[in-house]
């Protein structure tokens, strides 16, 4: 039966580390300006993530997720938006220290892109 607890609390704790990410990109005042010149009437948002894994020590475990903000006018030739953060944390105390930092995609250079020839 111990076992079967502690399973039970790891796996709770997973699942409170997503529900945390995507609430902590939320929450963030960048995010909360950003939503706010948006009408739900006119746009769609979508909250996406992806887990990049963690590390674990005698402290417990840090975890980290990629959370992508996606929004999208609902009229005609519909432009979407993208926002990018990493969300790292802790576990078991999933709930402090979390940090959200955006991420800010570059161009490539060109020796990395391929073309059509290429493929």
């Amino acid at each position: 039966m111990k076992p079967f607890i502690m399973l039970l609390m790891l796996f709770s704790c997973t699942l409170l580390a997503e529900d945390i990410a995507i609430e902590a990109v939320k929450k963030h005042p960048k995010i909360i300006e950003l939503l706010s010149t948006k009408t739900l009437a006119k746009h769609w948002v979508e909250f996406h993530q992806m887990d990049l894994g963690g590390e674990c020590g005698f402290t417990g475990c840090k975890w980290r997720k990629l959370v992508s903000v996606i929004v999208t006018s609902k009229g005609g030739n519909a432009i979407s938006t993208t926002t990018i953060a990493l969300v790292s944390g802790h576990k078991p105390n999933n709930i402090n220290n979390i940090t959200v930092e955006f991420v800010e995609l570059t161009k490539l250079i060109k020796d990395t892109t391929q073309t059509k020839q290429q493929l």
